[in-house]
């Protein structure tokens, strides 16, 4: 009678650690899951932000240009004023033509004689 008390609680035993490590398994697969789909939305959110990155890195860019051109007016501002008072009118010539070729290599630029302008 002993003997079928202990094999019985022996089956018992293997029966729950079968119960036991199949929740355990269950349980990881379901974490897993939750760890793969957080790690999925931080993905598409760094990919987001990237993007975004990218652009406003775009949108800058003109800035930098608009820095370069107020400096470029300043000198021709300051050429023109030096050669009101020399009476020279040399003295604006090449800082206007630096400036010109400047914007045109910034507009991928046209040659001197495609000027259209006038």
């Amino acid at each position: 009678m002993l003997d079928e008390a202990t094999a019985l609680g022996s089956e018992d035993l293997w029966l729950f650690s079968i119960v036991v490590g199949s929740l355990a398994i269950v349980l990881l697969a379901v974490l897993f899951g939750l760890v793969i789909a957080v790690l999925q939305r931080i993905d598409r959110h760094a990919a987001r932000t990237h993007t975004a990155t990218k652009q406003i890195a775009q949108n800058t860019v003109a800035l930098w240009t608009l820095e370069q051109t107020n400096r470029d007016l300043v000198a021709i501002r300051d050429a023109a004023r030096g050669a009101e008072r020399a009476g020279s009118a040399s003295a604006v010539v090449a800082p206007l033509v630096a400036a010109r070729d400047k914007v045109q290599g910034w507009l991928g630029g046209s040659e001197h004689g495609d000027d259209k302008s006038s």
